[in-house]
């Protein structure tokens, strides 16, 4: 496998997703009458050589909608603006969207590639599908800090305290988002990342806004990799895949999982209780789940990938990079994020704009 490869197929990626938003647009207004399916799904997350290979197949074309927060996701798929057929969102969201009975049950006699999903993932998906009956797993990982080796000290990142100590002030990119920020304070503070302690949330809330001085940047994924790839941060809390990135691209980062506790996130598709074609969706899980085009989807984007016939193949070059595979040690203990309910996130959202402001 070339690790390297990864760089050129994602830049290409950029003008690939243009192209299918805009198509996305032109099929909403009607103007096709070719089978076509309707996804939605965080940016630039699948291999855009997938859906043409799909096509080929199976005549049935993908259109592609993006978002870039579940948050963003949520308001635009309940707005009723567009209708979609399956969509990829993060473990919380899926329970609120199954909680709200948004989606469906999927027929896994439609997906026999399923078998090629690891049972540790599918157990990861039971916190939040506890049936397993909505949700097939795309990608999962872990949140942890990307930070230059010649400016930080290994031991500091093995806390997260180092982004609250004043340490590395002017120089932390923290995540802009909520859930990801506050689990940083939550957990450095001794609490449950998944609590609903209106005083624990405002102590983490205050922990944040007296970081706020310190931090140089609210930034997500690719442009929080950036900063640290140029030199202009020293410290990012960030998703792993994003770091192997980086760590490709400027050899004095390393990323670190912190000690006092980390959380495993779950990326996964369902079909919306109202998807017009639910049969296209399924036939689509099961290409994906297919060893060939999950391998493809590994290369492309280097999170962890559920598919463990893809992981029985790999190099142990690959296996031990901690960023895309991390040691069991390291996430034992790990929280999985679960929807808190509306009161909570209600109040999420007051303290987090308190604090940020």
């Amino acid at each position: 496998m070339k690790k390297l490869s990864l760089i050129g197929k994602r830049t290409v990626a950029v003008s690939a997703a243009f192209v299918l938003v805009i198509t996305l647009c032109l099929s909403l207004a009607g103007c096709s009458s070719k089978p076509t399916l309707y996804l939605f799904n965080y940016g630039d997350y699948i291999c855009p050589d997938v859906y043409d290979l799909f096509e080929e197949e199976t005549g049935i074309r993908v259109v592609y909608d993006e978002y870039a927060a579940p948050e963003d996701m949520y308001a635009k798929f309940t707005s009723g603006t567009a209708q979609y057929d399956l969509i990829c969102t993060s473990d919380y969201m899926l329970e609120k969207l199954i909680g709200e009975d948004r989606l469906q049950p999927i027929n896994f006699a439609n997906i026999p590639n399923y078998k090629n999903i690891a049972q540790a993932q599918k157990d990861i998906c039971k916190s939040f599908d506890p049936q397993q009956q909505y949700s097939v797993p795309h990608f999962w990982g872990t949140v942890g800090i990307l930070y230059n080796t010649e400016k930080v000290k290994k031991e500091d990142v093995q806390s997260w305290k180092c982004l609250f100590d004043g340490s590395y002030a002017g120089e932390i990119i923290m995540p802009n988002s909520e859930r990801d920020a506050f689990f940083t304070a939550l957990t450095y503070l001794g609490y449950d990342a998944n609590t609903k302690n209106a005083e624990e949330l405002q102590k983490a809330a205050d922990l944040l806004a007296a970081q706020k001085a310190d931090v140089q940047a609210y930034l997500l994924d690719e442009a929080a990799r950036v900063k640290l790839e140029a030199g202009n941060a020293d410290i990012a809390v960030i998703y792993n895949g994003e770091a192997y990135l980086a760590m490709e691209n400027n050899p004095a980062l390393d990323y670190a999982i912190p000690a006092d506790g980390t959380c495993v996130w779950m990326d996964a598709f369902a079909v919306p209780a109202n998807a017009a074609n639910a049969a296209y969706a399924e036939q689509f899980l099961d290409f994906l789940c297919r060893e060939d085009i999950a391998t493809m989807n590994f290369e492309y984007i280097y999170y962890s990938t559920p598919n463990q016939a893809v992981v029985d193949a790999l190099d142990d070059e690959i296996l031990d990079v901690e960023a895309i595979f991390p040691a069991e040690e390291s996430i034992k203990n790990a929280a999985v994020f679960r929807y808190l309910g509306e009161e909570t996130e209600v109040l999420y959202s007051t303290l987090w704009k308190t604090a940020k402001s």
